[in-house]
């Protein structure tokens, strides 16, 4: 299904492609982690990278990319107050500090792409919960132009896990939907592939059938939280969606869930993909 948005579509855009991704992050960000055994947490550090692309939408000096932003503030920033989400307090330093150091100084004109699982139980003492996200995703609309998004297995968007995003007109949850937005096709799917019976889960050919419809739409960039497999092995992902997604016109798909340590790669038909799991990249010319 197409979303309209007419206030955003006065522009045209050929497809944007990444041209350079430095492995080296341009900064990183500390923060605190749940460790593997209960009761235990970490200080992990966030990359954030930089990335140029052949060209923006009109109106934009950046995008800002990210996924899997599982962890909470560290508790020398929480002003004494409950430690707040990663990607609640993301945003407003990506404002004040790093996006100043590529000499981007007004946040109305950056976009955020959000690609599922921002969810950190309170008391960091387990891994894997589940819980409401909508903060974050406001957090991002706040400081940005619009932001467009999918959900994690792990995201819930209200005290109950059926209740549906409640968004400003300006945050776009998609699900098996695209939109346009200032010349930019976008089309995003939600969730994983696994036991449709467990929370923001399809069957792989459930899965699969809503991903070919919504290439039909033909998105210039493709939102996923699950996602292809890569060129390497060690670039966890399903072969199938992989194979559906190198027959399409999709130029630059944008995924999370599964840890790549080489998160950019280009299919031999030019497909390119950005695994953007707990590492935020930003866009820009």
């Amino acid at each position: 299904m197409s979303l309209a948005e007419p206030s955003l579509n006065e522009f045209c855009l050929a497809v944007m492609k990444i041209i350079d991704f430095p492995i080296t992050p341009l900064t990183e960000f500390r923060y605190l982690n749940a460790g593997s055994r209960g009761g235990s947490f970490y200080q992990e550090r966030l990359p954030i990278h930089h990335a140029r692309v052949d060209q923006l939408p009109k109106g934009l000096d950046a995008i800002i990319v990210t996924a899997d932003l599982q962890g909470r503030e560290r508790f020398q920033e929480s002003q004494g107050g409950p430690l707040r989400l990663l990607g609640e307090v993301l945003p407003q330093r990506m404002v004040k500090e790093f996006l100043p150091e590529l000499e981007i100084t007004a946040p109305s004109r950056v976009a955020a792409l959000l690609a599922g699982d921002f969810y950190t139980v309170p008391a960091l003492d387990k891994r894997g919960g589940t819980g409401d996200v909508s903060s974050v995703w406001r957090a991002f609309g706040d400081e940005f132009s619009w932001v467009a998004g999918v959900a994690g297995n792990h995201d819930m968007f209200g005290e109950k896990k059926d209740a549906p995003p409640r968004f400003p007109r300006h945050l776009y949850y998609l699900d098996g939907e695209s939109i346009e937005l200032q010349g930019l096709r976008l089309g995003g799917l939600g969730g994983i592939i696994g036991n449709p019976e467990r929370y923001q889960r399809r069957s792989e050919e459930d899965y699969l059938f809503a991903l070919e419809l919504l290439l039909e739409e033909s998105p210039d960039v493709l939102l996923t939280h699950d996602g292809p497999r890569g060129t390497q092995p060690h670039q966890q992902g399903s072969a199938r969606v992989r194979d559906l997604i190198t027959e399409s016109l999709v130029s630059l798909v944008v995924r999370g869930h599964s840890h790549w340590d080489e998160p950019f790669i280009q299919y031999e038909n030019g497909t390119q993909v950005l695994n953007v799991d707990a590492r935020v990249v930003i866009l820009s010319e």
